[in-house]
Order: structure tokens, then C-alpha cells, then sequence
């Protein structure tokens, strides 16, 4: 079942169900109106079977199948506060704000390009050939954005060979990028004794930001693209127009 059709059946089963929810003793809950529902809005929450719903800029928190409500606040503490309005949400669900979470991918199994003041980063894999596409294309925005390519190991073992071969390399700032879209990474000399510090750091923070396919775009606004975009330029300044 699709996301659309998903959040008009939630909404069936709340305006069936919620109408004849008895008055709670919290206050918090009187506060919402449930028999007259005025559905704005839906968004689903990086949560499992949780969304937020706007009804009439009121926000609630239901489950999948409508079964259960909760009211009350939410707190993103990635971004440090209280989430208040269905906009909030909205921006806190579908964007990661990598300033806002101390993210620094210098620290991370990062090769850059570009000289641009704006910062896009994509998660990559070695042997990942639509990455690679999408690097070379972003190598023509050079001027105006400047591209960091974290890599992950995504597609397996011999990923995860190449991945820290590029991490421990001598001269990873200078033929790291060149290395990972030529596909010669292997020719790469290393250091002795590489601290792979960095590298399980890099592991854990896609893990943590839900890295959970490759390419993983992150535009400078918190513009999120899993796999390539169909358009690249448009994409990139799509966030102009916030």
C-alpha cells in the first residue's frame, strides 16, 4: 500500500474511531477536537507505524492503522527542541540537518571536490557505478558547490576492502577522488598502521543518519535524495526557492 493511500485509510479509521473516544481526564487531550476531524495534513515519521497528523493545526501522533493516538509533544533532539506545528515535523522527518547534528565529514572517509560555498554530500560505495555517475556529472556545479563523497562500504565485502584501503591511503586528499571514480583504489599505497578511527566513525554516522542505500544525497538545506536525482541541476538549486 502506497504512502498516499496509507494516509487516507489512517483517516478513515480516525474519523470512524476517534469520534467516540470518551473525554480523558488531561487536560492536553480535551484540547482536541476529535468528533469534527479537519485532516491538513499527514506526515510519517522516521518511526515505525507512526505518523503526525494536522487536524486543524492541531498536532496528533497516531499509528498505522489508526488504532492509537498520542497527544502530547515531540522533541527532536537531533535539532535541539520542541517540534510544534505540522511544518516542523514535516522539515524534521524528511531533512537531516548535518550542521545541526555536529556532523564534520573531515572526520570522515571523505575525498572532496569543488570550490563552490554551498555543501552537498553523498554517501557512496567504491563499486557503485550510478555514484560514480552522479560524481562525474557534479564535477560541472564544481564552481558553484563543493561535493563531499563519504564512503561507505554498501555493497559488500570487497566494499569494505576498498573503503579502508581509500581511508588509510598516503595520499588519500590529493588522488582519493580521481581513485574512487576510476575505480583504482586497489594501486592506492597506505600508511602502516592506519588508526582507523575515522573509518568506524564513518560506519556508525550512516548508520545513524539511515544510510540505507547508495547514492545518499544531502543537499546544504537538509534536502535528502536517496539514489541519483533525475535531475541533477534542478535538484541541486531546488533549495533556492525555500
Amino acid at each position: 500500500m502506497g504512502y498516499q493511500m496509507r494516509a487516507l485509510f489512517t483517516t478513515g479509521l480516525l474519523a470512524g474511531s476517534l469520534a467516540s473516544v470518551p473525554v480523558m481526564a488531561q487536560t492536553s487531550f480535551e484540547d482536541f477536537n476529535f468528533s469534527d476531524l479537519d485532516i491538513r495534513g499527514v506526515v510519517e515519521l522516521p518511526i515505525k507505524g507512526m505518523s503526525a497528523v494536522d487536524n486543524g493545526g492541531q498536532v496528533f501522533f497516531t499509528s498505522s492503522n489508526g488504532r492509537f493516538v498520542i497527544v502530547g509533544e515531540i522533541y527532536d533532539l537531533w535539532k535541539g527542541g520542541s517540534l510544534d506545528s505540522i511544518s516542523q515535523i514535516q522539515d524534521s522527518a524528511t531533512r537531516i540537518h548535518l550542521n545541526g547534528l555536529d556532523v564534520d565529514t573531515a572526520n570522515l572517509n571523505t575525498v572532496s571536490f569543488g570550490t563552490g560555498e554551498r555543501t552537498v554530500t553523498i554517501f557512496t560505495d567504491p563499486l557503485c557505478e550510478h555514484c560514480h555517475a552522479l560524481s562525474q556529472e557534479a564535477k560541472q556545479y564544481a564552481d558553484d558547490f563543493t561535493f563531499d563523497l563519504v564512503v561507505v562500504p554498501a555493497l559488500g565485502d570487497r566494499s569494505h576492502e576498498l573503503a579502508k584501503q581509500l581511508y588509510c591511503a598516503e595520499e588519500k586528499d590529493t588522488q582519493g577522488v580521481d581513485a574512487l571514480l576510476n575505480g583504482t583504489i586497489a594501486t592506492l599505497a597506505t600508511v602502516a598502521d592506519c588508526d582507523t578511527t575515522g573509518y568506524d566513525r564513518t560506519l556508525m554516522t550512516a548508520e545513524l543518519l539511515g544510510v540505507d542505500g547508495v547514492p545518499f544525497v544531502i543537499a546544504d538545506d537538509g534536502r535528502v535524495n536517496r539514489g541519483r536525482p533525475s535531475n541533477f541541476a534542478d535538484w541541486l538549486h531546488a533549495g533556492e526557492e525555500d
